[in-house]
């Protein structure tokens, strides 16, 4: 358990660091950047950056995606 909490709080350390340069940054690219990192691997930190950021464009994307059908659907109700 006291893992599992030390992991939580490190990804959140993580993320209130990072928020500037990557505000959508998920415990899974914190995951995957240290699946790169611990044990070296085929895959080099830069090709997981360049992945991160193109999942961080579509999940913004997807963020103005609902925004956009939420605030068209309530656009339709009538008030009065």
């Amino acid at each position: 358990m006291a893992l599992v909490l030390m992991t939580m709080l490190f990804m959140t350390e993580e993320q209130i660091q990072n928020e500037p340069e990557t505000p959508l940054l998920s415990c899974y690219d914190v995951r995957q950047l240290l699946a790169v990192m611990l044990p070296k691997r085929n895959i080099t930190v830069y090709e997981v950056m360049r992945q991160m950021k193109e999942r961080h464009k579509k999940r913004a994307a997807a963020t103005r995606s609902a925004i956009k059908r939420q605030t068209a659907a309530g656009a339709g109700y009538a008030t009065g």
